[in-house]
C-alpha cells in the first residue's frame, strides 16, 4: 500500500469461494484490486483519509478496501466471501442486522450485501474477537478439515481433557462433536489423506499414551485405532508423501526416544521405522518439498541444535547441517521458496533469533531477529508467503504481539496486537486466508476459551 512519501511492495490477495479462486491483483500505482471474473473494481483504503470511516485503516499485508453505501459512507474491510453474507433489501438497501451496513460495491454486484462491522475492525485492528470455544483449554491441537471448519481437541483445562469442537467460519460458531475416548495433552492431531483425523499419544495427567483413535468428520465420531509401538508426548506427527504418518521422539514417561514409526492408514496399522541419530522432544519436523522431513533442535538432557532428515524411500534417517542456536519449543515452517525458517525457542533464556534452512545445500543460515524474544508460541505461513508469529511467552511476560516474516528481505514488521496475551495456544490458517487462534495460558486471565482472527 503506498502512503504519502512512502512505497512498499504489495502482495497478492486471494480468498476462495465454494473452491471458485477470486484473486485481487493489487497495483501500488493506482491503489486497486480488482475481480477480473465480474469485471469488478475496487479501491483501495488511504490509510491516511481521515473522514468518514477510513480514518484508522491500518498499513498491513492484509489488503483492505473502500466499500460503499447507496449514500457514499465509506468502510474499511478485507475482501470479503460473497456467498457468507446477507443480501440487503433491494429496495429499503438496508440489512436486517443491525450490525451490518448495505454496501453496493462488494463484487458481488450486482446484489448488494450486508458488511459486518467486525469486518471493519479488522483493517483498524488487524484482529477481531470470534466466538468462544465452550472449553477453555491448553496444550490443544487444531486442524483444518477439508470442509473447512477447524477441529480442536484435548488440552487441559484443570486436567486433560477428551472434549473436540468445530468451529465454522462462515458463522464464527462453535459446536461440540463428538469426545475422544481418551483426554489426552501434549498430542498431536494430523488430517490424513483419507480425510480422517488421527490423534496420537499425549498425556491424561497421570499416564502417558501409545493409544491413538481417529475422527471421523462425516459422523462426528471416534474410533480407536491399533496403539503406537511407543507411549509418547511431546513428539512430531508429520504427513507423507505416500499417504503415511511419521511419528518422531517425544517422551515416554521416563526417557526422551530416539524411535520413529509409521501409521499406515488403508491397514490402521503402525510400523517402526530407522531410529533417529538424536533422541528428542519438543523439536520440530518439517515436510520438505522433495519428501524427507527434517527435524531440528528440542531437547534430551540439554538443548539441541543438531538437524536430521528421514527419507522416506530408505526409512533411515541421515544428519544435516546444525543450525546457530540450541532451542526447543520454537516453530518451523516451509516458506514457498522450499527452504525453512525456524523462529524463536528456548535455550536457557528464551530466544528472538531466526534462521534459515536450505534443503539444497543442507546448511542454516541466520535471518533477521523477530521484535520479540519468544517460545511457545505459534508460526503460520500466509498465502502471500509471509509468516505470521503470535503471542509466546518472553522477557518474563505472556506476550500478546504478533508479527510478520517477509522472506524477500528478510525483514520482521510488528502488527498490531492480539486482543489476549497467550501461550500455548493453536493458529490455524481458514480457507478463506484469515488466521484462528485459539485458547491457550495467560497468567492474568488463565486458560483461555476465547479465540480471534487475524
Amino acid at each position: 500500500m503506498n502512503t504519502i512519501g512512502q512505497t512498499t511492495q504489495l502482495p497478492s490477495y486471494y480468498c476462495t469461494e465454494n473452491n471458485v479462486s477470486i484473486q485481487f491483483t493489487l497495483s501500488s500505482s493506482a491503489h486497486s484490486a480488482s475481480n477480473p471474473t465480474s469485471s469488478c473494481s475496487l479501491q483501495q483504503c488511504n490509510v491516511n483519509l481521515t473522514n468518514n470511516n477510513n480514518d484508522n485503516c491500518r498499513s498491513s499485508s492484509t489488503p483492505c478496501f473502500d466499500y460503499r453505501t447507496i449514500n457514499n459512507i465509506s468502510y474499511c474491510a478485507p475482501g470479503i466471501l460473497c456467498s457468507i453474507l446477507e443480501r440487503c433489501d433491494n429496495i429499503t438497501q438496508t440489512c436486517s442486522s443491525n450490525n451490518s451496513v448495505c454496501v453496493i460495491n462488494s463484487c458481488c454486484s450486482p446484489q448488494a450485501v450486508c458488511l459486518p462491522f467486525s469486518a471493519t475492525y479488522m483493517c483498524k485492528t488487524g484482529w477481531v474477537s470470534t466466538g468462544n470455544m465452550t472449553n477453555a483449554r491448553f496444550g490443544h491441537t487444531a486442524s483444518l478439515l477439508s470442509n473447512g471448519k477447524v477441529l480442536v481437541t484435548g488440552g487441559n483445562y484443570g486436567g486433560s481433557l477428551n472434549s473436540a469442537e468445530l468451529y465454522d467460519s462462515s458463522t464464527g460458531n462453535w459446536t461440540t462433536t463428538g469426545s475422544m475416548t481418551d483426554a489426552r495433552q501434549w498430542h498431536t492431531e494430523s488430517v490424513l489423506s483419507n480425510g480422517k483425523v488421527l490423534v496420537t499419544g499425549g498425556w491424561n495427567g497421570s499416564t502417558v499414551y501409545n493409544s491413538a483413535e481417529l475422527y471421523d468428520a462425516l459422523t462426528s465420531t471416534w474410533t480407536p485405532t491399533n496403539n503406537m509401538n511407543n507411549a509418547r508426548e511431546y513428539h512430531t506427527a508429520s504427513l507423507l508423501s505416500n499417504g503415511k504418518l511419521l511419528v518422531s521422539g517425544g517422551f515416554n514417561g521416563n526417557i526422551t526416544l530416539n524411535s520413529a514409526e509409521l501409521y499406515d492408514s488403508s491397514t490402521g496399522s503402525w510400523a517402526t521405522t530407522g531410529n533417529m541419530t538424536n533422541a528428542r522432544e519438543y523439536h520440530t519436523a518439517s515436510v520438505l518439498a522433495n519428501g524427507k522431513v527434517l527435524v531440528a533442535g528440542g531437547y534430551n538432557n540439554g538443548y539441541l541444535n543438531s538437524a536430521e532428515l528421514y527419507d522416506p524411500s530408505t526409512g533411515t534417517w541421515t544428519t544435516t547441517g546444525s543450525m546457530t542456536d540450541v532451542r526447543q519449543w520454537h516453530t518451523a515452517s516451509v516458506l514457498l521458496n522450499g527452504k525453512v525458517l525456524v523462529t524463536g525457542g528456548w535455550e536457557v533464556f528464551d530466544l528472538n533469533s531466526a534462521e534459515l534452512y536450505d534443503p539444497s545445500t543442507g546448511i542454516w543460515t541466520t535471518t533477521g531477529n523477530m521484535n520479540n524474544a519468544r517460545y511457545v508460541h505459534t508460526a503460520s505461513l500466509l498465502s502471500n508467503g509471509k509468516i505470521l508469529v503470535t503471542g509466546g511467552f518472553g522477557n518474563s511476560n505472556y506476550l500478546n504481539s504478533a508479527e510478520l516474516y517477509d522472506p524477500a528481505t528478510g525483514i520482521w514488521t510488528t502488527i498490531s496486537n492480539m486482543t489476549n496475551a497467550r501461550e500455548y495456544h493453536t493458529a490455524s490458517v481458514l480457507s478463506n486466508g484469515l488466521v484462528l487462534v485459539t485458547g491457550g495460558y495467560n497468567g492474568i486471565t488463565g486458560i483461555l476459551s476465547s479465540a480471534e482472527l487475524y
